[in-house]
């Protein structure tokens, strides 16, 4: 597939799915992020590339653990999580309902692809947020 030459701010909506919730991150990557159900709403997130093949780094987090954070750069030829990519749990007021939030930077076919608080799990209802991509 020919790396698609992207626009200096260019803006996409991200989607998520249910159960597993699958979020596509860039044209090669994607997270899968699933709750563990356990009192502390531990939760993983796996960043795959290609898409659902190979996890490059899994995160997690939960009420007793806020954030995770990528130590080092993490990926192949294609595509590469940037050191310092977070996630960041975040409570909603409501016993059980909460989002994880990530930010950072992912490098696709020489694009980078920059997130900032971007959801990539809800507890209940549907995932959005914004991806900026920039010429790398």
């Amino acid at each position: 597939m020919a790396a698609k030459k992207a626009s200096a701010a260019k803006k996409s909506a991200l989607s998520t799915t249910s159960a597993n919730q699958v979020t596509q991150l860039t044209p090669n990557s994607n997270c899968i992020a699933s709750g563990t159900g356990d009192p502390n709403n531990t939760t993983n997130v796996a960043f795959d590339s290609p898409q659902n093949s190979f996890t490059w780094w899994t995160g997690t987090v939960s009420s007793s653990l806020k954030t995770a954070t990528l130590g080092a750069d993490m990926g192949n030829a294609i595509v590469t999580f940037k050191k310092g990519m977070t996630l960041t749990y975040q409570a909603s007021g409501t016993s059980g309902v909460y989002n994880v939030f990530m930010n950072g930077d992912i490098v696709d076919n020489g694009n980078v692809y920059s997130f900032t608080g971007a959801i990539v799990y809800q507890s209940t209802g549907a995932a959005t947020g914004t991806v900026s991509v920039k010429k790398a």
